[in-house]
């Protein structure tokens, strides 16, 4: 299970080092994703696509709301409870 400290650092290595976002020097839990980072919609299923990869984490498409993807703080928050859940699964199987 990540914890938020970890989400964060692997949300901001992405944006920077893999999607090289020009703006991710204004990244921070209040950023929002489309104003702030100006991400489109493209970049941010990039970004979905990374953090499946990279953490192991599977994203359902149905589980994709709008307004988890409105700041780095609702995405963070939306990655801990998606990481969460998927570790209480895995110690049910």
């Amino acid at each position: 299970m990540l914890n938020r400290e970890e989400l964060y650092q692997a949300v901001y290595d992405i944006l920077k080092h893999k999607l090289e976002i020009p703006t991710w020097k204004s990244f921070e839990e209040n950023a929002r994703l489309n104003e702030d980072l100006y991400m489109d919609s493209i970049m941010i299923l990039q970004l979905i696509l990374h953090l499946e990869l990279d953490l192991g984490l599977n994203i359902p498409d149905d589980m994709f709301v709008p307004k988890d993807f409105h700041t780095v703080e609702t995405l963070l928050n939306f990655l801990e409870e998606l990481s969460k859940n998927s570790y209480e699964k895995e110690r049910h199987v």
